[in-house]
């Protein structure tokens, strides 16, 4: 029965003007919190290309806000787990990618 929602919705969402790095963040975000803390570092560096990817099929605003939410992810890999750089860094790309989706990831209202 779900597969036949599942597929009776594809053609509604095909024809959606939501860019398509709508959802590769969370999708980060939930790869990262699956770890324990100390590896949140090396879970962020697995998530930064696909992230840095669909940013770069953006362009204009949309384009600038995601390479800088794909720069907070890349940051964030970088750093030591537990530090204060780790956590303003991953705090950061939260904070755009949330910036992110709530400019250009939702659907407008039809009356």
């Amino acid at each position: 029965m779900l597969l036949v929602v599942l597929v009776a919705l594809l053609p509604a969402c095909s024809g959606s003007s939501v860019p398509a790095f709508c959802g590769v963040t969370d999708e980060a975000r939930v790869a990262i919190s699956n770890v324990p803390p100390e590896q949140y570092p090396a879970a962020a560096a697995a998530q930064v290309d696909a992230v840095r990817a669909a940013a770069e099929e953006l362009s204009g605003d949309q384009g600038e806000l995601a390479r800088k939410v794909a720069d907070d992810l890349e940051a964030a890999s970088k750093a030591t787990a537990g530090t204060v750089e780790f956590t303003e860094a991953y705090n950061a790309f939260v904070a755009d990618s949330n910036e992110f989706n709530h400019a250009y990831c939702n659907e407008p209202e039809v009356d």
